[in-house]
């Protein structure tokens, strides 16, 4: 990689790179748990990270999200594609233990409510404890449903 500002944003994502187990927890199903993986892996030669994410139940959509970095809004950012043919653009940021995502302005698709995520990382870097959130106005927020990644081969 080079030495812009894009590609030191975006080598800080290394410690994505691999296989992650997840565990879904969804207030509104049954079963005590939902499994499924994400793999991330470098895009066109380490300008791009791809993660790729099944779940093994029928109502979760897979999907791959892309991420990048742009360095004049100083921010990085997801571009997400679902099963389901839905496609969003989310902003991203990363410090230190704390992963932040959300989508609160409309894009390329319809914004029909606000989304957040929030992943806090064990102090090995191989889990992820997190939870997502909806608003439909950008200020009442309720849980939605949380996800535990697991670092495999670590």
């Amino acid at each position: 990689m080079g030495n812009s500002v894009r590609d030191e944003k975006l080598e800080k994502l290394e410690f994505f790179i691999g296989e992650w187990e997840l565990e879904v927890i969804h207030p509104h199903f049954k079963t005590n748990s939902i499994n499924g993986q994400a793999v991330f892996d470098w895009m066109e030669k380490e300008k791009f990270v791809v993660q790729r994410t099944n779940i093994n139940q029928p109502e979760f959509p897979s999907s791959t999200i892309v991420y990048d970095y742009d360095p004049n809004a100083g921010i990085y950012i997801q571009h997400y594609f679902d099963s389901r043919g839905i496609t969003r653009l989310y902003h991203m940021s990363l410090e230190k233990n704390l992963w932040k995502v959300w989508r609160d302005t409309s894009d390329f698709s319809q914004l029909d409510f606000c989304q957040r995520f929030f992943g806090e990382f064990n102090e090995s870097g191989d889990v992820i404890q997190s939870s997502w959130e909806t608003s439909n106005d950008g200020i009442h927020w309720e849980h939605d449903f949380r996800v535990v990644y697991k670092k495999l081969g670590k």
